[in-house]
């Protein structure tokens, strides 16, 4: 099978993982005959270099549907295989689709300008009539893009995503802080909900002096930094911006517990990780959250920083009950491996 693998967003926080790894084991498996759209100046896929296709234009930039598909031209016989439910319009390939997640679709309020929305909207029809198949990583995502596009069943696989080999051989690392802290791995978009895991710690600042709370992956703009004065926690919070594979585990290794207050996920790669790293987990069942991760987290509603802090507190105070959930958590993310989910997109991808 011949495949054209669009790898531009190969250094997103979410979608990257997903390339790094899903796309990399499709090269590297003999039934396929690969080549990659890379961008120009990014992190590229390992591949023989007449195998790839250097482009210019990012995702989102009207530009890309003209520069790939003229580039891609010549390839009319493979498969175009987007990460993403945006692709380059023009191209005369047939379309392969993941869609990740519908965040912006359930809650449009969060979003903004709302033309976005509408563009999207437009991209989601396009893929039901394209698309050959579309991958999700949830079940939640299937029946999101049923109830909400009316997408043919028959045409969407759920093939869950895998966490990278790493985090499961990397011996125990030591902490960047000599302070005891809580940690949250993502970034600062709304439906991540972390207003109420300042509020959350704001309950508990005075009860635990000691306690920091560590943000990964959070570029704070001015409203955030508002909240923080209003809270009075400008002291006692850590943020880091986006951090290398190597640097993000020992950050989880260093932390007493992790928290992942998210209204919506598609999948949830951040609290699985934390899991393979032998830490206990406290998450909202937002979305796909209770299907991927089970009952292997210490589960809070997302509405409520008072729920939230309970759980916080009983972490902190009862170690019998954390240890538990540090045991059950990473057997259960020994499931979620990427050459098994390699396999299973092979079988699918072969078929076609």
């Amino acid at each position: 099978m011949k495949i054209l693998l669009d790898a531009r967003k190969i250094q997103d926080y979410g979608i990257g993982v997903y390339i790094q790894n899903l796309f990399q084991g499709i090269v590297n498996r003999e039934e396929f005959e690969c080549r990659a759209i890379h961008l120009k100046g990014t992190e590229a896929l390992e591949l023989p270099q007449k195998s790839i296709i250097e482009v210019s234009t990012r995702n989102y930039d009207i530009r890309e549907h003209v520069e790939i598909p003229f580039k891609a031209r010549k390839f009319r016989d493979y498969y175009y295989f987007s990460p993403h439910y945006v692709y380059p319009l023009f191209i005369s390939q047939k379309l392969i689709v993941t869609v990740h997640d519908l965040i912006h679709f359930k809650f449009p309020h969060l979003f903004k300008p709302a033309i976005r929305i509408e563009v999207g909207k437009f991209f989601m029809r396009q893929v039901r009539k394209k698309a050959a198949v579309v991958f999700a990583g949830s079940h939640t995502t299937k029946n999101d893009l049923k109830e909400l596009f009316r997408f043919d069943e028959s045409r969407i696989r759920v093939i869950y995503y895998g966490i990278a080999d790493i985090f499961f051989q990397q011996g125990p690392q030591p902490s960047f802080y000599d302070f005891p802290y809580i940690l949250y791995t993502g970034n600062l978009k709304p439906h991540k909900n972390l207003p109420v895991l300042l509020e959350a710690f704001s309950l508990l600042k005075d009860r635990y002096p000691d306690f920091r709370l560590v943000l990964a992956g959070v570029l704070p703009d001015r409203s955030f930094r508002r909240a923080l004065a209003q809270l009075r926690l400008e002291d006692r919070v850590v943020m880091k911006g986006y951090m290398a594979q190597q640097d993000l585990i020992r950050l989880i290794d260093g932390a007493e517990f992790f928290v992942f207050p998210s209204l919506y996920e598609g999948f949830g790669f951040p609290p699985l990780e934390a899991m393979a790293r032998k830490k206990a987990v406290i998450s909202s069942p937002g979305g796909s959250l209770k299907e991927i991760l089970g009952d292997n987290p210490l589960y809070f509603s997302p509405d409520s920083a008072e729920e939230l802090a309970e759980k916080i507190a009983l972490f902190i105070e009862n170690d019998g009950i954390k240890k538990d959930y540090k045991t059950k958590g990473f057997a259960h993310s020994s499931h979620f491996r990427w050459d098994k989910t390699i396999q299973q997109y092979a079988s699918v991808l072969i078929d076609k």
